[in-house]
Order: structure tokens, then C-alpha cells, then sequence
């Protein structure tokens, strides 16, 4: 979902995600896959190899799988796929961000594709607050990791849960400008800082979101993933340009 194969497979730098005996070099051809957007082959091959870092790259494929399945059962059924890798990880090395932050998405992803009144029953809001922030506790400046916890932040309260949760939108948008400065060309980043800003309707935001918006379609792709999001990216400054009722059709459309 990054730049880089560091990124992409674990703890490696500022941007990703200890037991020794557990950690082992990512499989190469699962990488490969991933980045030409086969997530199920990606999946199937990380999970066969030995190691966290396997497990939590098979979380990856399967978490971008599900974020661009527009089908709300199929999508919650891959991210629940993604969370057992996920959660496998971290049995293996608990000092993995990486892992926990692909529990993280794939609960966020669940939550997103039923109604907010049945996830918030379902506790998930609460389950990946707890999975972001270990990550953020091990990996301080882990840009996607913080992205991540901004979305988190901003959707819920819009949801309606920012009482219950916790969830204070403005620390949300202070977490994707750090993202942002930390990661400032990466594609993920940037197009969910847009997509996030712009769905909150707040209009002291819109020109950061707008010009993040920007850098997601200037930025060349390195993966299927973000190609996609690139797609998206110019989806959306499309519907932006096409007036308000398109933007709002459009942003409404996206979970």
C-alpha cells in the first residue's frame, strides 16, 4: 500500500511496519504479487512462508482486496480474512507495528461496510483504537500508522461515536498533517488525508484536503494499490469540478 518494499512488508523505517526466532525476510514472490495487485496469490504465498512479516504482508494483500471491493458482505468477509493474519502476526512478534496496523484497517474496513449502529454494538471502534494505538507505541512516526489514526479519529465522530470512543475529529486532522510532513510523497497518505477531510464537510480543512488531493494525482505509482487510489484521486477532483452535488454524490459513495 506504499512506495517501497521496506514499507510494504515491515518495521523497517518511519513510514512501517520482536521476537527474533519469529521475524524472517519477506517472500519476495508474495511481494511481487502484491505490487502487481494479485493480493490473492500475494496472500496465499506470505502466509505459506515462515514469519511475522509474512503473515502481516498477507494481511496487507488481502486488507487492499477488501478496501476496493465495493461489495459490502465480500469486502468484510476479506478484511476478517486479513484480521486472522493479522492476529497471527502478532502471536508470532508482538513488537510488530505492521501487524497491528493491518488489524486496524481491517477492522476499520469491516466497520465501514455495515451500519454504524451495529459496529459500534460490535465494539469495533474500540478494537482498532486499541490495534493503532500499539502501533503508533512502537513506532512513534510511522506515517501510515498515523494516517490511519486520523481516519479513525474523523470518521467515528462523524458516525456519530466521537462521545463514546473518544474520538476527537481535531486531533484527527493534527495527525494527518504530521503524516503528511512525515510522508509528504506517498500516495496512501495523501489521498486518504483528502478523502477524510472532504468527507467531514469542514471548510477550514478544504484547502488542505484540496491540495493533498493534488499530491495523490501528481505522485507516480509504485503498486496496483495505489494506482487505484490514483484512479480515485482523479475520480474525485472530477466530481469536485462538476460542483457541489457531484462532490457530495461521490464522497458519499465512498465508505
Amino acid at each position: 500500500m506504499v512506495r517501497s518494499r521496506r514499507a510494504i512488508v515491515g518495521a523497517m523505517s518511519a513510514l512501517v511496519f520482536v521476537a527474533a526466532s519469529a521475524r524472517a525476510a519477506p517472500d519476495d514472490e508474495a511481494f511481487a504479487r502484491y505490487v502487481a495487485g494479485d493480493y490473492e496469490a500475494a496472500a496465499s504465498l506470505a502466509a505459506a512462508a515462515t514469519g511475522a512479516e509474512n503473515l502481516a504482508l498477507a494481511a496487507r494483500a488481502l486488507n487492499a482486496e477488501a478496501y476496493f471491493d465495493d461489495g459490502r458482505h465480500s469486502s468484510r468477509k476479506t478484511a476478517d480474512r486479513a484480521l486472522d493474519y493479522a492476529e497471527h502476526a502478532i502471536e508470532q512478534d508482538d513488537a510488530l507495528p505492521e501487524a497491528y496496523l493491518q488489524a486496524a484497517i481491517a477492522l476499520a474496513i469491516r466497520g465501514a461496510h455495515m451500519a454504524p449502529i451495529r459496529a459500534f454494538l460490535m465494539n469495533l471502534p474500540a478494537r482498532a483504537r486499541r490495534n493503532i494505538d500499539k502501533a503508533i507505541a512502537l513506532d512513534h512516526d510511522n506515517a501510515w500508522a498515523l494516517s490511519t489514526s486520523a481516519a479513525w479519529r474523523i470518521e467515528v465522530a462523524r458516525r456519530g461515536g466521537g462521545a463514546v470512543y473518544g474520538a476527537d475529529p481535531d486531533l484527527g486532522y493534527q495527525e494527518f498533517l504530521k503524516a503528511r510532513t512525515l510522508a509528504p510523497d506517498n500516495i496512501v497518505v495523501a489521498y486518504e488525508c483528502a478523502l477524510r477531510l472532504l468527507k467531514s464537510r469542514r471548510a477550514e480543512w478544504r484547502a488542505d484536503a484540496l491540495a493533498a488531493l493534488a499530491t495523490a494525482r501528481r505522485l507516480e505509482a509504485q503498486t496496483a494499490f495505489e494506482a487505484g487510489l490514483k484512479a480515485r484521486a482523479d475520480a474525485l477532483a472530477a466530481a469536485i469540478a462538476n460542483g457541489p452535488k457531484a462532490e457530495d454524490d461521490f464522497l458519499d459513495d465512498q465508505p
